[in-house]
């Protein structure tokens, strides 16, 4: 009996790169909530900010569009570190598929470098993979 509920308590826990990786997604998809939320409240537009976050408008699309595709994207990070939390590998694919989404939108809207949101993004993945055993 004792074995067993040992045996249950390590299959529960969270190993220490997994819950590491879930709660850099989380704050991250938590603070982009509050950033992208607040700029399509007040309805800011590209020019009141700092050069860094300008974007191109050569295809007519609207600043709206990212905001709100922003903050699809960070949701979709929170879900995906929930699920890494309760060790399941949807978090793994909904973090692939958000993180290729938010690749892709930078490449359409942005100015700047994105060169750091991808190192970023292969250094979360890793942790993942690591932890893929663990993993339901």
């Amino acid at each position: 009996m004792e074995s067993h509920l040992q045996k249950e308590i390590q299959d529960t826990i969270v190993p220490f790169l997994l819950r590491t990786a879930a709660i850099i997604l989380l704050f991250g998809g938590i603070l982009g909530i509050f950033f992208f939320s607040s700029v399509l409240f007040f309805k800011i537009d590209g020019s009141n900010f700092p050069n860094y976050f300008r974007y191109n408008d050569e295809e007519n699309i609207v600043f709206t569009t990212f905001t709100v595709m922003q903050l699809a994207i960070h949701l979709g990070f929170i879900i995906s570190s929930v699920q890494l939390l309760k060790l399941k590998k949807a978090g793994v694919y909904i973090f692939i598929a958000c993180f290729i989404m938010f690749i892709i939108s930078k490449l359409f809207y942005s100015d700047f470098s994105f060169f750091l949101e991808i190192l970023f993004g292969v250094f979360v993945l890793v942790f993942m993979v690591i932890s893929w055993k663990s993993l339901k």
